[in-house]
């Protein structure tokens, strides 16, 4: 289990650089209403932000879910694992949905209070050019400074764990779509069945479709989310009340918004996060395998002939030498 967190966690970290500029986009573009509309599209969001910010505004509040997504990756991968002891076949699709689902409510809250303190960061000093920025006033001054504010004036329910229902109706669905749909794209594009057994670019054209499906089924409840964590205290009575007057406002079009660079994102942080997952897993309990094989051939030698007589039945071990590569698979 604790190398399953240092895979997820190193894993997170390639991903949240490689997708977190598009991250940027996708929540600038969630959060921003008819009445104030200061982007007219996704492309348009991009020039805007490199213009008036520089390529540092893709990557305000990111010291957060640098540890944050990081840890968050740790816990899901450790937790998926484990659960799959619940089930006597854990490679079935709908073990696979189950234990990401179990996964997914675990890690939500923690995952909660980090995309409170990204999404506002991300929210602060829009359209403000840099050097401006940086001596203007802002509300926070990085992500410990926010959440203690965010603390201090409503306390941890409602200020430090704000939006935590609808990031629970996100991640459980989520994360029950991602690992099956991991697990298609490899039996349907492996051709032994196994991911280990995958070329490079079929592992992080996996990642990308994995993210997407994930994506798919919950990114409603990631718009809602983002608007009720980003919007002032007073501005929405609870999650229900921000999505009841987003949609009579906007429609059932702003349950969409920003859905485009969110699948962008996806593609480049999850063709990172699982393979760099993957390969992490194949090497290092590869290598230890390795090892543990050295310590049973050695000791043979001084006791020959009483095993090899009697018991020659104990010869399976070497299906045990090579267990499945497969990161879905259960360790």
């Amino acid at each position: 289990m604790a190398l399953d967190f240092g895979f997820g966690f190193v894993a997170g970290v390639t991903g949240t650089i490689a997708g977190y500029p598009f991250d940027t986009v996708k929540v600038r573009l969630q959060t921003q209403t008819l009445n104030h509309r200061i982007y007219n599209g996704s492309l348009d969001c991009f020039i805007k932000i490199a213009k008036q910010e520089s390529i540092l505004g893709f990557y305000k509040g990111m010291a957060s879910p640098m540890f944050g997504v990081a840890l968050i990756n740790g816990i899901v991968f450790s937790v998926q694992n484990v659960s799959k002891s619940l089930f006597d076949n854990p490679d079935t699709y709908t073990a696979l949905a189950m234990t990401g689902a179990i996964a997914g409510c675990v890690q939500a809250f923690v995952c909660s209070p980090i995309e409170l303190v990204k999404t506002r960061l991300q929210m602060q000093g829009i359209g403000q050019q840099r050097k401006l920025f940086a001596l203007s006033t802002h509300l926070y001054n990085g992500p410990i400074d926010c959440l203690r504010k965010s603390y201090s004036r409503r306390g941890l329910r409602q200020g430090v764990m704000r939006g935590l229902s609808m990031t629970l109706a996100r991640d459980i669905p989520s994360f029950a779509a991602y690992f099956p749909a991991w697990q298609f794209f490899v039996t349907t594009f492996s051709s032994t069945g196994k991911e280990a057994d995958m070329p490079m670019y079929m592992s992080l054209l996996g990642g990308g479709f994995t993210g997407i499906a994930a994506w798919t089924v919950s990114y409603p409840f990631d718009v809602i989310k983002s608007r009720y964590q980003a919007s002032r205290d007073h501005v929405y009575k609870g999650v229900w009340d921000c999505a009841v007057k987003s949609f009579r406002a906007e429609g059932w079009q702003v349950f969409t918004r920003g859905f485009l660079p969110c699948t962008l994102r996806a593609v480049p942080t999850n063709a990172f996060t699982y393979p760099v997952y993957a390969l992490l897993k194949q090497t290092f309990d590869t290598a230890r395998d390795e090892e543990t094989v050295v310590p049973t051939t050695t000791k043979p030698v001084s006791k020959p002939k009483p095993v090899s007589t009697s018991k020659k039945v104990i010869s399976p071990p070497p299906s045990q030498a090579t267990p499945s590569l497969t990161p879905i698979q259960s360790i």
